[in-house]
């Protein structure tokens, strides 16, 4: 088993000119400046965008990122997360282009965001400033706490000595808002409870506040004003705004309640709008975070409702298993399977993909998961563990849980070929029913052609063959290529005896795979639960549950409603192989066993009552091959009763008739009544 090497890409940056695309699928990029750099797999985003902006000299600002790929040079895609920056990596295998754009604008854009800016900043939380004029209402200041008044400019946010607050926090947003309008900067000479002291950063600027708590109550009253500046070209030039993250997560508090992929780059062009100054990447996730602790309190706290919760599904939905694991009173583990998802896969395909991928929350983490394919190839959600990485001892977990959560049936097992989860995979369910993902290992193997000089499509004709090796269904198949491939090159074909074809070529895997050769299913899966991916670990539970009860009930409706007895992909391929099927004859040899010669004069045997044709597509994947197709023509039997009956509409009814019972949350017990000893 070859160990997979992290990937390096050279890539060419562009900026400040305009991209064209050719008429032969090449671009050229006019006027601007161009350079190169060299990527490593696993930046993080704001780590490439940090590196692009400093090899092109420039500031990293409100700018846009996009990249192509070695497949299709005319089309762009956007690089605005940690999973788009991997599948740029995933997407090229040697060298990348990459464009940096400022946004689009125009009037009417600013138009029609800057008043919804502003005012979202009020309604949730303080006051509104529009472009030159700050407005407030009664029922926003009632919403602040603060004492009701109507300010007809920017200045009377904070009008001078007498003015009260109804709290420190409320005193300290309209103080951050008054200079983000004024365009200064101020720093606290005191900042306690019971004393304010406040002055311009400038120095010899004569502007200052003080405040105080009255009665050391949380009522502020301002007792000291001095509304003046002294600044010359240079202050005004340098000006950087004096931003809290604890006063900017409240602004964004309701608007992240309510949408919860709300990113750090919309927080900071929204702050922009509103107070024309740029936050960084890193200043909007910190506000980002800080909002996220207002709503569900800081994210250590929530792993203290873990085994609570565990039990609430444990008994709300029959036959969950919901454990979790600590060590040293800290959290450690928590695996999830659903009584539901449980016992539908009985019905299930005997085959589920096993993946991970990254937590983007406060304290990162992965998500495990096994999933597998309904009746109509689509996703089917089993488990998932919610771990620190992808080691040793956490894989091992995971899948001694699964393996109680499946029982005896045996089951294939599609991985990546992470060495961790092989080795796990080898001591709970022994070795042979592992197949390997065909993407990841055509990766490794063109990674090896390249430094054995294979480039383009001496490379492509190489990785075609491996296809055909994977894909072959017999020994002498599988030799052909081999001797093709060998042809080649003899340390190609050495390459792929080395990496175990028994695991990942049809021609000697054991166990029927359906001709499910990717993993691509597990990614859906990762792609599924992007939403939830930013959110602390309870968020992460109560909105996987609703995620798949969604799910759930809507393909059990659309199930009920399919016309014909197999799904509509199902019934999508069934169609590609009748396509195929018209340029054969064929002829009967008996009632149910027919004869077919393709279109170089192959001959090939189909036996209906076995379901089988002698080129053993039919038996692998479930579905009518091209010869089966053919035979059944006008033999009087219907195609579909010949599809593998856990692919056609009564399996899946069978599949979701499970519905995921509700799960109460409203007696979820605070915080405060937490026992430290729970978690020990």
């Amino acid at each position: 088993m070859a160990n997979v090497q992290q990937k390096t890409l050279t890539c060419f940056c562009y900026w400040g000119g305009k991209r064209t695309v050719n008429s032969n699928c090449t671009f050229s990029y006019d006027g601007g400046f161009s350079k190169a750099v060299l990527l490593k797999e696993g930046l993080k985003l704001f780590e490439l965008i940090e590196k692009i902006c400093a090899a092109l000299k420039t500031t990293v600002g409100e700018k846009q990122f996009f990249y192509n790929t070695n497949r299709d040079k005319t089309k762009c895609l956007l690089l605005d997360d940690e999973d788009t920056v991997a599948m740029m990596f995933h997407c090229n295998e040697d060298e990348v282009d990459l464009f940096v754009e400022e946004p689009p604008r125009s009037n009417d854009d600013l138009t029609a965001v800057f008043p919804s800016t502003r005012e979202s900043l009020l309604a949730d939380n303080t006051v509104v400033a529009s472009n030159n004029v700050m407005e407030m209402t009664n029922s926003h200041t009632k919403e602040m706490g603060m004492i009701p008044y109507l300010p007809e400019d920017v200045n009377e946010i904070l009008s001078g000595k007498g003015q009260l607050f109804d709290s420190p926090d409320i005193f300290k947003q309209a103080l951050m808002i008054f200079a983000a309008s004024n365009k200064f900067s101020f720093k606290y000479l005191d900042n306690s409870k019971a004393y304010y002291r406040v002055v311009c950063k400038v120095e010899g600027c004569p502007w200052k506040l003080t405040a105080t708590c009255d009665g050391g109550g949380d009522v502020v009253r301002v007792i000291g004003m001095k509304n003046e500046h002294i600044h010359n070209a240079s202050d005004g030039s340098s000006y950087k705004a004096t931003i809290s993250s604890k006063q900017v997560g409240l602004f964004f508090k309701n608007k992240i309640v309510q949408k919860p992929s709300f990113l750090p780059r919309d927080i900071c062009n929204e702050f922009e709008n509103a107070f024309q100054y740029r936050m960084s990447y890193k200043q909007g996730w910190r506000e980002k975070e800080q909002a996220k602790e207002y709503i569900s309190g800081p994210p250590s706290s929530c792993f203290h409702l873990l085994p609570w919760m565990c039990r609430r599904l444990e008994d709300a939905i029959p036959g969950t298993r919901a454990v979790w694991t600590s060590d040293e009173g800290k959290f450690k583990q928590l695996f999830v399977s659903y009584g539901c998802s449980i016992a539908g896969f009985k019905y299930c395909r005997p085959m589920l993909k096993l993946d991970a991928c990254f937590l983007t929350g406060y304290y990162r983490g992965h998500c495990l998961s096994a999933s597998a394919h309904d009746a109509d190839d689509g996703l089917y959600p089993l488990a998932y563990a919610i771990v620190s990485s992808e080691n040793d001892d956490d894989w091992l977990w995971f899948l001694q849980i699964l393996k109680e959560v499946i029982g005896e049936r045996r089951v294939v097992l599609v991985t990546d070929r992470n060495t961790s989860l092989l080795n796990g995979i080898i001591k709970v369910f022994g070795g042979d029913c592992n197949a390997w993902c065909l993407r990841h290992l055509k990766e490794n193997f063109s990674r090896f052609a390249s430094s054995k000089g294979f480039k383009n499509e001496r490379r492509k004709a190489a990785l075609k063959i491996v296809d055909q090796i994977a894909y072959a269904r017999t020994e002498n198949i599988f030799n052909f290529h081999m001797g093709r491939l060998r042809g080649m090159d003899p340390d190609l074909a050495k390459w792929v005896e080395d990496n175990n074809p028994n695991h990942w070529s049809n021609a000697y895997f054991p166990y029927k795979k359906w001709d499910k050769m990717y993993t691509n299913l597990a990614e859906c899966y990762n792609d599924w639960i992007l939403p939830l991916r930013d959110l602390d670990i309870m968020q992460f539970m109560t909105g996987h549950v609703t995620k798949l009860t969604d799910m759930l009930v809507r393909k059990r409706a659309a199930s009920c409603s399919w016309k014909l007895p197999v799904g509509p992909q199902i019934e999508k391929e069934i169609k590609e192989h009748q396509l195929v099927a018209h340029k054969y004859m064929h002829r009967p040899t008996s009632p149910m066993e027919f004869t077919v010669l393709n279109t170089h004069q192959k001959q090939f045997a189909v036996k209906f009552d076995q379901r089988t044709c002698s080129c053993l597509a039919w038996q692998m994947s479930g579905v009518p091959c091209a010869h089966a197709c053919r035979a059944i023509q006008n033999s009087g039997f219907s195609i579909y009763d010949m599809v593998d009956p856990m692919m056609c509409k009564s399996t899946q009814i069978l599949i979701y008739e499970n519905s995921m019972s509700p799960v109460p949350l409203h007696d979820m017990p605070p915080l405060s009544s937490f026992d430290p000893s729970n978690l020990s």
